[in-house]
């Protein structure tokens, strides 16, 4: 008797939720499909990573913030512009736009050309406290399969420069610094990736967790930083470390094409 209610409760309980999905419509596949904003670290791709550094106060961050994603608005149009994402630091005092381009030639163009201004938008622009353009040395994931990315907001980044005391010492950064990844994937909570990064006028080395979602953290748990290098190559660099949270990430704009237009 039991087993026939429950049976004739679920048959209801199905026409009931058919009916409402016939009523309000079924998700379109594009809404199925919807990806979810990130920017990519493909080793084997000619992209160069952007990070333009901006020192901040605790009481200023929001206001240079806002400022940021206004004028930051008009890269998206850019040739070759491929993403970027801003990075809060959390203890106030630092932001960083990443900003990935199909190439160095595609960066330099861009910044050759004066922005637009907008009629209805003005905002004076924020001059940044250091430009660095890098390219990826090496990414790698906790997982076989996933690709090294930072995705949405709620993700947590830890960027680690190194910033070299003499260029002809890169290489040496860049061999010890790989060497730290392995153990940087089996620190928990553990990170989806890790990338490596050096700067195209060896000036900068830098290593990059990231974590997709705040709620890989246990309550007041953050993660643990980096090791360090080998003994013999830290007293090349000067080491600066952060914990970013990601509160903006901004895709390339998507030209339709006429068929698509049409349709």
């Amino acid at each position: 008797m039991c087993s026939l209610f429950h049976h004739r409760f679920r048959t209801i309980a199905v026409s009931i939720f058919l009916s409402l999905m016939i009523l309000t419509g079924f998700p379109t596949r594009a809404e199925a499909m919807k990806p979810l904003k990130a920017i990519a670290f493909d080793p084997s791709a000619t992209a160069v990573t952007v990070a333009t550094i901006y020192e901040t106060a605790p009481t200023t961050q929001k206001i240079t913030m806002k400022s940021l994603k206004s004028t930051s608005k008009a890269l998206k149009k850019a040739p070759g512009f491929a993403g970027s994402a801003m990075l809060q630091g959390d203890d106030g005092t630092r932001l960083i736009v990443l900003a990935q381009w199909q190439d160095l030639a595609s960066y330099q163009a861009a910044i050759a050309t004066p922005p637009t201004e907008s009629s209805k938008e003005k905002t004076a622009a924020v001059a940044p406290t250091r430009t660095v353009v890098f390219e990826i040395n090496k990414a790698q994931t906790a997982r076989e399969g996933l690709v090294p990315a930072v995705k949405g907001k709620q993700a947590i980044v830890e960027f680690s420069e190194f910033k070299l005391k003499a260029p002809e010492h890169q290489a040496k950064i860049v061999a010890s610094a790989e060497k730290l990844i392995p153990a940087t994937l089996l620190k928990q909570p553990a990170p989806q990736s890790v990338m490596l990064l050096n700067s195209t006028d060896s000036t900068d080395v830098a290593l990059m967790a990231n974590w997709n979602c705040t709620a890989d953290f246990a309550e007041g748990e953050e993660p643990a930083t980096f090791d360090s290098l080998d003994a013999e190559v830290a007293a090349l660099v000067d080491v600066d470390e952060h914990l970013y949270n990601v509160v903006g990430i901004m895709p390339a704009e998507v030209k339709k094409s006429k068929e698509s237009e049409e349709s």
